[in-house]
């Protein structure tokens, strides 16, 4: 056993050792910790007392200031007054993170402030979260917009926040020089006119039930030279009948992915639909397209759509033999293709259509997904047993409610096919 003389030794070495740390170094070991415990841990030691203050990365979530022995409005002030300290007494001007998460409701112009406190430190990475219907005043919109030159990142997560695009820029585009990912989420854009954003060095841009609106036929220019993917997600419309949507021009020449997520119901309307495929029009040169949800791609969507010269992965949800058809015919290099279900169809659609180039040379891949055993779902395996010359695999998955048995059923209809045909491998899954 060690004696107490060699315990405190250690100890003492210890306590020496930490005392050597640069400031710098101990700025930077705080910065990990939530930022109301990196003020907290800066108190242990008269030599810590402002290393605090140089920390690189802030976040603020008021609902960790708020618990059942406090009362709410206690809490609520306690946040405002450590946010407000937080931000006046940092000594950094180069911020690396900045996070702020709302769950109760604060004056716009507190907000405001705090958000134009941040931006004027050089933040490169902003991320505000909220649960409440808040709105940006035009003060707030405003700095966003033009005060976000050094964000290489920034996240917007919101709940139908109201945010209406500044209208006073004199060159008609506003430049966001170092953004490279944008995430929105939950926002309902408002334009009064015309103009452009050139995110020159963007390569991320993600939206979920977001909304660019206008009152009169306005066009939104989104010049983004280096931008490689997009992803959109629709759960709910936001359009109101005093506002329409404002048409969107990307130019994007280095796209390569495309993901849509719609989810099909009452509030989702066709426009929708016809909006995201105005968009992937734009995109013909791009090399991954995902498009999931239950059948909302309808043959007039597919027929405008332009053929995609480079495109290698199809992944789609349930989808119709015509929309799947008339996608193939437009993918002439297309090497892998998912999709997760085909609603029935006449097998004459397959007998009399012209079979996609990509069978002959390209297709490597097929996994049908939410396989119920029906007839359609034969005809269409046929289909690519029989005319995929290069098919190197073909795997299917059993809706799970049938399981084995239905697979064990459709594995024995499709080797019967098999015979003579050249394929490779075929994979059953439940």
């Amino acid at each position: 056993m060690e004696s107490v003389g060699s315990t405190h030794k250690k100890q003492k070495a210890k306590e020496d050792i930490i005392s050597k740390l640069p400031d710098s170094l101990i700025s930077h070991i705080l910065s990990f910790l939530p930022t109301k415990d990196a003020v907290r841990t800066s108190v242990l030691s008269t030599r810590w007392i402002d290393c605090w203050k140089l920390i690189t990365k802030m976040n603020f979530n008021d609902s960790v200031f708020y618990s059942p022995k406090k009362k709410k409005s206690g809490g609520k002030q306690y946040f405002i007054n450590f946010v407000n300290r937080v931000l006046h007494l940092s000594k950094t001007y180069r911020m690396e993170s900045v996070s702020l998460v709302i769950t109760k409701q604060y004056d716009v112009s507190l907000l405001h402030t705090w958000i134009s406190c941040i931006l004027n430190k050089d933040v490169k990475k902003l991320s505000i979260s909220s649960n409440l219907e808040l709105s940006f005043s035009a003060l707030m919109s405003r700095t966003l917009f033009n005060n976000s030159t050094d964000l290489e990142e920034l996240v917007l997560e919101m709940c139908d926040c109201a945010i209406k695009v500044p209208s006073n820029c004199t060159s008609g585009y506003f430049i966001f020089g170092s953004l490279k990912v944008l995430k929105l989420y939950g926002i309902i854009f408002t334009i009064d006119k015309s103009q452009g954003i050139i995110f020159s060095v963007l390569k991320k841009f993600e939206t979920k039930n977001c909304s660019w609106l206008s009152a009169h036929d306005v066009t939104l220019k989104i010049d983004a030279p280096l931008l490689e993917s997009v992803y959109i997600e629709q759960g709910h419309e936001s359009v109101t009948r005093e506002l329409r949507r404002c048409i969107i021009k990307f130019s994007a020449p280095c796209m390569k992915e495309f993901t849509c997520f719609i989810l099909r119901g009452r509030s989702i309307v066709q426009e929708t639909v016809s909006c995201v495929c105005l968009l992937l029009k734009q995109f013909s040169q791009v090399k991954c397209i995902k498009f999931q949800g239950s059948e909302v791609l309808t043959q007039p969507n597919v027929a405008v759509l332009p053929k995609f010269a480079m495109l290698s992965h199809l992944e789609l949800g349930s989808v119709s033999g015509e929309v799947l058809l008339g996608l193939l015919q437009k993918s002439p290099v297309l090497n892998t293709l998912i999709f997760k279900g085909i609603s029935k169809f006449d097998q004459e659609l397959l007998n009399s259509a012209v079979v996609p180039g990509c069978l002959a040379s390209t297709l490597q891949v097929v996994k049908f997904g939410n396989v119920h055993g029906l007839e359609h779902e034969l005809f269409l395996a046929k289909f690519f047993m029989e005319n995929g010359m290069v098919l190197e695999r073909m795997s299917f998955s059993a809706v799970r409610w049938r399981g084995e048995k239905l697979i064990e059923e459709f594995k024995e209809k499709l080797y019967s096919f098999k015979k003579g045909v050249s394929f490779a491998i075929l994979e059953f899954r439940y």
